[in-house]
């Protein structure tokens, strides 16, 4: 069997397997079932000695459609509901990401993971965007997806518990059913056009996280002045997702597979403190406005967006509290996780030189 056949093999493999896992995942009701699925389905096969990788196109073009994906959800709407309550959502941010920093600091002095990663897969926020961007930063990609989805799934499950113990007659019966292929509309091929020259341009201009950025920045300028309504349609973002978690997954071996779970309980630990500082946040919002504590709660989870959204929506609790707080965090970390995750590295490298 020739080169080529074998990777074609290999590739067709991928598929399958990539498919496979994320029905499973889909049909178990499993968040972020888009992206894990084909991350599993990579680690499965660089543990096993497949050397495949991901084209740098598609890496690229996929990190630029989330950025619209990301763009979509911040509306006139949100940027009025979050005025209302500006002050308190500010403090709940800030107190997070300091709170997050201590943790990765933890995390990184207590175990054998590099000070960047750690901070970068401790960072509470959008997992699929923290995966994106750490590579422009030099952390290891598999290592900080290893600890933002197991920080996913840790969150998604104790939200669900929440909800279904302490709010149980509050469920909604309306099921949210997912429209893969949505009629195409102007909208779709405006912001398909955005996310391709936003990633042209992110090649001639040189800033941080450009691919994501950039085309982020222009969708969220023309949705504000009513321009365009952002539109990302279910099986292109599908198709992202999935670069972005083939991309961590095949970079996977049993080195780097060792690392991550010799690291597993200092990553337990640390996840599970942000966990309990968020929960007591969520008790000190749910005192000073009226909300009540699921609310809060879901407002200030570090599972993410999507999941907090989808919990919200499946347990009537109010959108305009927890959309705003949980996209200010989002934006927050992408802007100012890059210096506080520069910053961060070099201070522990710094300590760790003088203990020496």
């Amino acid at each position: 069997m020739s080169i080529f056949s074998q990777k074609l093999w290999r590739w067709g493999l991928l598929a399958i397997l990539s498919v496979v896992i994320t029905a499973a995942l889909l049909w178990l009701h499993v968040s972020a079932a888009l992206l894990l699925g084909p991350m599993l389905a990579g680690i499965i096969l660089g543990v096993s000695g497949a050397s495949l990788s991901v084209p740098r196109p598609c890496f690229s073009l996929a990190q630029s459609v989330l950025g619209c994906f990301i763009a979509s959800s911040l509306s006139l709407q949100v940027l009025q509901d979050l005025a209302s309550f500006w002050y308190l959502a500010l403090a709940l941010t800030l107190s997070t990401l300091v709170i997050s920093v201590l943790c990765g600091k933890f995390l990184a002095r207590f175990s054998a993971l590099p000070g960047n990663t750690a901070i970068w897969g401790i960072l509470p926020g959008g997992a699929s965007a923290m995966v994106v961007v750490c590579s422009d930063y030099g952390a290891d990609m598999r290592l900080v997806a290893f600890i933002q989805y197991l920080r996913v799934v840790i969150v998604v499950l104790s939200m669900a518990a929440i909800s279904h113990f302490y709010m149980v007659d509050r469920v909604s019966s309306v099921a949210v059913e997912i429209v893969w292929f949505p009629p195409l509309t102007s909208d779709f091929f405006i912001t398909l056009a955005i996310a391709i020259v936003g990633c042209i341009l992110s090649r001639y201009i040189k800033i941080p996280s450009g691919r994501l950025l950039i085309p982020m920045v222009i969708c969220v300028v023309v949705q504000l002045q009513g321009w365009v309504q952002i539109e990302v349609s279910e099986w292109l973002l599908a198709l992202s997702f999935a670069m972005v978690g083939l991309s961590a997954g095949l970079r996977f071996n049993i080195s780097v597979l060792k690392l991550a779970l010799k690291a597993l309980p200092i990553t337990l630990v640390s996840i599970f403190a942000i966990m309990i500082f968020c929960y007591f946040q969520a008790l000190f919002m749910s005192s000073v406005m009226d909300v009540d504590f699921l609310t809060a709660f879901l407002a200030t989870s570090p599972g993410g967006l999507e999941s907090s959204v989808i919990i919200a929506v499946e347990t009537n609790s109010s959108l305009s509290i927890v959309v705003p707080l949980q996209i200010l965090r989002l934006f927050s970390v992408l802007l100012f996780g890059p210096f506080i995750a520069r910053y961060m590295s070099r201070n522990i490298l710094s300590n760790n030189q003088a203990s020496v």
